[in-house]
């Protein structure tokens, strides 16, 4: 039997638990020009299932009038969103693009005019290609859904293509937008003066997943497949996630092989040590890299503690001024690597992460 479970970047897993309402509120904006969940911002760490939202989307709209444009904001960004529209009008539409004698989507998009002289370079713009193609589908009862996963912070293509969405919006174009992306970046494309528009859209911070669902997830997949597994292991197992996405997909993979394979041993020991190692591999070491060295004197100071950490022991034990503290602890906050915990106490927001800070002090030698 196929293991169910899918712990690869960038994929919808077939075992997709726990976001389907974020999902299914966006779809049904889609018929409501008023529902705020028209315009959507996915803001969530590495691992919290961002990309699998979009993928879930995209694959629910497969088959429907909906126009799916779903991209990242990398190399040609613009020329990339230009031609996947394109290659979805309908053939009617193509041939009354007004003023437009040809379209070319092979290694990026050109549009050149009927006459040259009958309008200004500047009519070649983002803005002004993706208005022709849109005014041409509005009565078509067709529908632009914009999926941009990765969503960067400051770049020239991503102010050019959200200030185009909003004028998009004010002259009422079918369109919808989600923009997904890492808290920090969000924020900082929030706080950029041309782009407060996305200030009013539709925010979803993901949150882990509660873990009775996780439990009775685990427990379907597994029984109906056959596997004879006890509701203590079920409970552990769930547990052992503490609801991250990622390693939702990391435990049940590796259970069900363990299982598989008929492993000759603590198989829920065996699985949940597999799945930490693929965890710190591919999202605690990354979220380590991108840390300063001060923000990782601070991560470092809070693995002494169980649970929280005292922002008034920090303090004591990095001998730093209350002010020094305070800013170390908005950017790790904003970076989503820590979260408030209560007034004065603050916990780290990836589960294991104490465990793979030891791992790493110990590598690098510190105290």
């Amino acid at each position: 039997m196929k293991n169910p479970f899918n712990p690869a970047f960038g994929l919808r897993p077939e075992q997709f638990i726990g976001r389907d309402d974020i999902s299914e509120e966006f779809i049904r904006a889609l018929m409501n020009p008023n529902n705020p969940w028209k315009s959507t911002l996915i803001v969530g760490v590495r691992g919290s299932g961002k990309t699998s939202i979009l993928s879930d989307i995209q694959l629910r709209l497969s088959g429907s009038d909906a126009i799916i444009v779903s991209t990242t904001p990398e190399g040609d960004f613009l020329d990339r969103v230009l031609g996947q529209i394109y290659r979805q009008l309908p053939k009617s539409i193509i041939g009354n693009l007004p003023k437009l004698k040809s379209i070319s989507v092979n290694l990026g998009v050109s549009i050149s005019l009927e006459n040259d002289d009958d309008e200004p370079y500047f009519t070649r713009t983002f803005d002004y290609q993706v208005t022709q193609m849109l005014e041409a589908l509005k009565n078509e009862n067709a529908h632009v859904v914009f999926l941009i996963d990765e969503s960067q912070k400051h770049t020239s293509e991503i102010r050019t293509f959200i200030s185009t969405y909003q004028q998009l919006i004010m002259k009422e174009l079918p369109v919808s937008l989600v923009m997904a992306g890492l808290p920090e970046v969000i924020t900082d494309v929030l706080n950029d003066d041309i782009l407060t528009f996305l200030r009013r859209a539709n925010r979803v911070d993901l949150e882990n997943i509660d873990i009775s669902l996780v439990k009775a997830d685990y427990g379907n997949v597994f029984r109906r497949a056959g596997f004879d597994i006890s509701e203590e292991t079920l409970s552990a197992a769930a547990q052992s996630t503490q609801g991250f996405p990622y390693l939702i997909q990391l435990v049940g993979y590796y259970l069900w092989e363990n299982l598989a394979n008929q492993f000759d041993g603590d198989i829920l020991a065996q699985s949940i040590t597999e799945s930490k190692s693929r965890l710190f591999k591919n999202v605690h070491q990354l979220v380590f890299d991108s840390l300063s060295n001060m923000d990782r004197e601070f991560v470092f100071s809070m693995i002494s503690d169980i649970g929280q950490s005292k922002i008034q022991d920090i303090l004591s034990r990095l001998g730093k001024d209350k002010n020094y503290i305070t800013q170390y602890r908005s950017r790790l906050i904003s970076k989503g690597i820590i979260k408030p915990s209560g007034h004065g106490r603050i916990v780290f927001t990836f589960p294991y992460m104490r465990e793979f800070l030891e791992l790493k002090r110990n590598e690098i030698g510190l105290w």
